[in-house]
């Protein structure tokens, strides 16, 4: 209680500054009023949101849960990547894999292994072709922000809309188009030996429009020190001769969207190469190569129908091709072992290709002033192919013979191939080719039971939206999600929502069909379900502040686990909470917000105890904090300088509280007795010049964890033992021309 009362008082103070600087007498009052009625009209078309019913409509009244981003926001804000952007949404919470040069993401304390229950979408379209439509991590953090026009939150289930993987919630990065924003060309550099140059080309003549964005990215990384790797756990492994990380990426992309009148081609394509920062075996490895590539290619159209509806056609095809090598374990521990070479790691690569050729038509359509419907039919198609194993050890459960010779598998001392790095495909591959046909039908209607039973009192607003979604799957079966939602306004500043969705996670390939490594696939998986329970009351304090209370339980089943060497439907968790949110906006650069977030999150597997005949409790799953929550300030200090100000908190991450036999014997311990990961505040600020001696020159300087807090995300599993240090403060800069 004490800190939510520093956080209210603190947001107080920032707020009172603002509201008396907001109407200073120096102000020219016919350049104020210009602006408040551009701002206004800006407000208000940022209230509209599409991603809760695929029809326009206010936050206010959507039947979902709804966060709004603006563009302008991420830019005064002064964001590296879309991570610093979602951080200051109530119910997120990130933290970095130890294993992979990526964020996991949290909502409200349902995470996945690769991102693969939230889905992650640019104006609309699924990126979600890695392993057959199940990751969506490989290119998350890497997603450009200096091309987002806005971008749309549901946290909740998105299922009776969005098929597969809209389970913990729906990210919609809207892009801009042609003629909204000038052509800009932009140059980032700083900390870590980061640099990012940047071009936008935007163009509106008549009903043509153009905008064309592209972008470089490389950096060194954050070279942290790890204390003691997975070695310190397994006497048999060396530990690592360096304890430094390593995180060298880089990467390009380009993406376009081109209309004319109601035709649209929208496109997408970005390369990268990236080190990890951890091994993937959670050994310090400095030898790792991550190569992947995505790129997809829509065209839709967009049919009127009278005044009262339109009819949307579209198709699309995406490709994605993933190429690691990891170095398993370092030349440190391959010298322990029989044949190895002097300074030759464990290395392998599993190499693949997937992609996906769908369309949808969809329609929405006034049947009367009362009742509007939108519905919708889709097709895709997932393939997998090239599917490529390399090694220079034999890193699966069975004996394999390579030119006569047998290569045994572990607990046997690891053996070196004669022939080094080799392509084991043909022997031992880690996956086939395979594909899937999916058919979606969708149907949702909201009846407005104000206009429909003429109601006078009571209900500035009341409607019932009430929805489902059918799929089928030619490999998996069908599954049916259903939504229903009731918003009533009893008057114009107060409002309430009762929310109830279900969703589903079908499996990909790699949980179906992986074979010949230490876990193995299994074709009989059923789709993971999620059902949520919400509820809201907003209300609107003055014409600048409002504020909402959401509380939420969550119910997840057959949740896709590793059990005995397989993948199996055998996890459950619930969760339970509440989301406190106060945004306060005066015009287009005086805001402020502050959310809170406080949620309970148990494992309800109720596992048995291997070997001893017992079975689990509910318990912590672990590494989920029990509160966090933002406070952010943005000021325009002298109209062309631009200050911003922004404060994350993450409170007390317990580990989980699962149990487990000990090494020696029979004892039933917690898999992980560490202590609880400390809570931290990073306090990060932005200082933005527009304007910047000549018109259109923009200069901007950034820093984050002002406060050089030396924090870490957790490791989530128990091999690292003070987890993984995360950077201190960091400096970002940005110059750019608008023309």
């Amino acid at each position: 209680m004490r800190k939510c009362f520093c956080w209210l008082s603190l947001f107080v103070i920032i707020l009172s500054a603002t509201l008396s600087q907001a109407a200073g007498p120096d102000q020219d009052i016919d350049a104020a009023i210009d602006e408040e009625f551009k701002w206004l009209r800006e407000e208000a078309e940022a209230q509209f949101v599409t991603v809760a019913t695929k029809t326009k409509m206010t936050a206010q009244e959507a039947p979902s849960i709804v966060s709004v981003i603006t563009g302008e926001e991420i830019r005064n804000m002064g964001a590296r990547n879309i991570i610093d952007v979602l951080r200051t949404v109530p119910g997120f919470d990130l933290i970095h894999y130890g294993d992979y040069l990526a964020h996991k993401i949290y909502i409200r304390g349902m995470g996945s292994i690769m991102n693969e229950k939230v889905k992650i979408m640019i104006n609309g379209h699924s990126m979600h072709a890695f392993w057959g439509g199940g990751d969506q991590d490989i290119h998350f953090d890497k997603l450009p922000i200096g091309n987002i026009s806005r971008i749309e939150i549901i946290r909740g289930p998105g299922s009776a809309l969005y098929g597969t993987g809209a389970f913990t919630g729906v990210i919609n990065i809207i892009t801009k188009t042609g003629g909204d924003t000038p052509s800009r060309i932009s140059f980032e550099g700083g900390s870590f030996d980061t640099v990012r140059p940047y071009a936008e080309f935007s163009s509106k003549e008549d009903d043509f429009r153009v905008y064309l964005y592209s972008d470089y990215y490389k950096t060194r990384g954050y070279d942290g020190i790890v204390e003691s790797d997975m070695s310190a756990y397994v006497p048999d492994f060396a530990p690592s001769e360096s304890r430094e990380m390593t995180g060298e990426t880089m990467h390009y992309t380009f993406q376009t969207m081109i209309s004319y009148k109601e035709l649209r081609f929208s496109g997408f394509i970005q390369k990268a190469e990236s080190e990890i920062p951890v091994g993937i075996a959670s050994t310090l490895t400095d030898e790792d190569d991550i190569e992947t590539a995505y790129a997809y290619a829509e065209l839709d159209y967009n049919l009127p129908l009278t005044d009262r509806g339109a009819l949307r056609m579209k198709m699309y095809y995406d490709h994605a091709e993933h190429e690691p090598t990891y170095e398993v374990f370092p030349e440190e521990t391959a010298a322990l072992q029989i044949g190895f070479p002097p300074d030759e790691g464990l290395h392998f690569g599993q190499h693949g290709k997937w992609s996906v050729s769908g369309a949808e038509v969809a329609g929405d359509y006034e049947l009367s002033p009362s009742v509007r419907m939108a519905a919708g039919i889709s097709y895709e198609y997932f393939r997998q192919s090239d599917i490529k194993t390399y090694a220079n050890y034999n890193s699966g459960p069975d004996t394999i013979e390579i030119d006569g010779i047998p290569y045994l598998p572990y607990p046997h001392p690891y053996q070196y191939f004669h022939s080094g790095f080799t392509d084991i495909s043909g022997i031992a591959n880690w996956n086939r080719t395979e594909s899937r046909g999916v058919i979606g039908v969708y149907a949702q209607s909201v009846f407005d039971l104000k206009e429909l039973f003429s109601l006078q009192r009571g209900a500035e607003n009341l409607s019932l939206t009430i929805g489902g979604r059918y799929d089928h799957y030619d490999d998996m079966g069908d599954t049916a999600n259903p939504r229903l939602g009731i918003v009533w306004g009893p008057t114009k500043k107060l409002w309430f929502k009762a929310l109830y969705g279900s969703a589903f996670r079908a499996p990909a390939f790699t949980e179906l069909y992986t074979q010949n490594m230490a876990i193995a696939g299994n074709p009989d998986l059923n789709p993971e379900k999620i059902s949520t329970l919400e509820g809201l009351v907003g209300y609107r304090f003055t014409q600048h502040i409002r504020g909402s209370l959401t509380g939420f339980y969550v119910k997840a089943k057959d949740l896709i686990q590793y059990s005995d060497l397989l993948y199996r439907n055998v996890g459950k968790i619930e969760s339970y909470g509440m989301e406190a949110e106060i945004k306060a906006a005066f015009d287009k650069h005086k805001y402020a917000y502050l959310n809170f977030t406080w949620q309970d999150v148990k494992d309800t597997t109720h596992a048995e105890i291997s070997g001893t005949g017992l079975r689990q409790e509910d318990f912590n799953p672990g590494v989920i904090p029990e509160y966090y929550g933002n406070l952010g300030v943005n000021y325009d200090i002298t109209g062309n300088i631009i200050a911003n100000l922004s404060l994350n908190y993450v409170g007390k991450r317990e580990r989980t509280g699962e149990k487990t036999t000990s090494w020696e014997g029979d004892e039933v311990i917690d898999k992980d007795p560490r202590d609880p990961v400390e809570e931290r505040w990073l306090l990060n600020a932005s200082l933005t010049f527009r304007d910047f001696l000549v018109r259109g020159l923009e200069f901007q300087v950034s820093g984050f964890n002002l406060l050089d807090e030396d924090h870490r995300d957790p490791d989530t599993g128990v091999n690292i033992e003070n987890d993984i240090p995360c950077p201190g403060a960091t400096f970002m800069g940005r110059v750019s021309y608008s023309f």
